[in-house]
């Protein structure tokens, strides 16, 4: 059948598990997917081949085959109008074996190759551009701002944190995980901080047990603060992709992601490429830098640090949620100073086409008068006896902020 160019493969392949137990038909759907009755489904009781073949999945197909663009999809379009490879398209390239193998014919179709993981909220850090919903750290952080405040209980961040702890509640989940594992091509563990859940291991080491692991491809994203002692797993698998988010350098990398410590991190990248030379063919890495009202001044500085690493592949990707730290919402004179900071950066022809992108995403953004980016960032400073004007003084004189 011919397809239209606006075609995604996941909605026929893929299922997200959310931190806090609901489901999407991929990370950057704007929307989670409901029941006939408009309630959306929950991982404690729902499995994954009941929402991979709801009636809102088989609808999203539909539209896809009719050419259409479902609004939940928007951050891609959003991406693709500045002439990035968005979500859509990248998921093309790093699943590209399986493109011509899609039955995209079939509105209920059995083919349920890649689950993305974020199995549930477990972090050690608070960075600045995530929140309660995938940080444990943070649901508690968010409580503390509320002084005097009586019933923690009905607090969101409180319910996140709860809700969030759904994987180690629900054996019937790792169970439903278990049976798909046959048919199962990729798998990629995100956060909370993958490596400090210690059931996906045992996931793994079921998948070697029976056979499963050389037919597997993984992938995870890390915040490179931790080192897992079960990495010994992965020699079994088709392929490990580890990808490190790092955004920024030095103390900015400290203060965006709360917790952490640059030097450690780089230590563990180092320990990182020791077990991939170790590996040859087995593990690769990636830097994956999101793109964020915080960084996008400090591009220039973060691309001269990747340039004296040794990772297979880096990956620029669109922060669009929280909405205040994305960098469509930069006040005028941020959007000024970012797109001519930008424009004159010292960039390797291999960073220098995507920043052009980056600079088009800003320029079709609608822009801020930057009042929420504010009021969040001083909130947050407030606690940790932080500022943003001491380790990013020209975004925070051009985002407004004050201490």
């Amino acid at each position: 059948m011919e397809l239209p160019k606006t075609i995604c493969m996941l909605p026929w392949i893929s299922i997200e598990t959310s931190p806090i137990g609901s489901a999407r038909p991929c990370c950057l759907a704007v929307d989670e997917i409901t029941d006939e009755s408009g309630e959306k489904y929950d991982l404690n009781k729902d499995n994954l081949q009941t929402i991979y073949n709801s009636k809102y999945m088989q609808d999203l197909r539909q539209q896809f085959r009719r050419g259409e663009k479902p609004e939940t999809c928007t951050r891609c379009w959003q991406e693709e109008d500045a002439g990035r490879a968005s979500k859509r398209i990248h998921s093309r390239i790093r699943l590209k074996e399986f493109v011509d193998k899609v039955d995209y014919a079939n509105d209920k179709p059995d083919q349920l190759w890649f689950v993305d993981l974020k199995l549930g909220n477990i972090c050690n850090l608070k960075c600045r551009i995530c929140g309660s919903w995938s940080s444990s750290k943070w649901a508690q952080e968010e409580i503390d701002y509320v002084p005097g405040l009586k019933n923690k209980k009905s607090h969101l961040a409180y319910k996140f944190l709860q809700q969030g702890q759904w994987p180690r509640k629900t054996q019937a989940f790792w169970d439903n995980l278990r049976e798909l594992l046959p048919n199962i091509k990729y798998l990629e563990f995100t956060g909370g901080e993958p490596f400090m859940i210690k059931e996906h291991f045992e996931l793994l080491q079921y998948a070697v047990d029976q056979g499963y692991a050389n037919n597997i491809d993984i992938h995870y994203n890390t915040n490179g603060t931790q080192w897992p002692d079960a990495h010994e797993l992965w020699s079994h698998f088709k392929r490990v992709d580890i990808a490190f988010s790092i955004d920024n350098v030095g103390e900015r990398f400290e203060y965006e992601r709360y917790g952490a410590k640059w030097s450690e991190v780089e230590e563990n990248v180092r320990r990182f490429h020791k077990l991939r030379d170790r590996n040859i063919g087995k593990v690769t890495t990636q830097v994956c830098m999101t793109i964020n009202a915080q960084n996008v001044y400090y591009l220039e500085e973060l691309c001269d640090w990747v340039n004296t690493q040794t990772f297979n592949d880096h990956y620029f990707n669109m922060l669009h949620d929280p909405k205040h730290m994305c960098i469509d919402g930069l006040t005028p004179v941020a959007k000024r100073i970012v797109i001519e900071k930008l424009l004159n950066g010292n960039f390797m022809p291999k960073h220098k086409a995507e920043i052009m992108r980056i600079v088009k995403f800003i320029e079709n953004g609608a822009g801020t008068n930057g009042e929420e980016f504010v009021f969040k960032m001083q909130q947050t400073d407030r606690y940790r006896k932080e500022s943003f004007s001491d380790t990013h003084p020209e975004m925070a004189k051009a985002m407004g902020y004050e201490t």
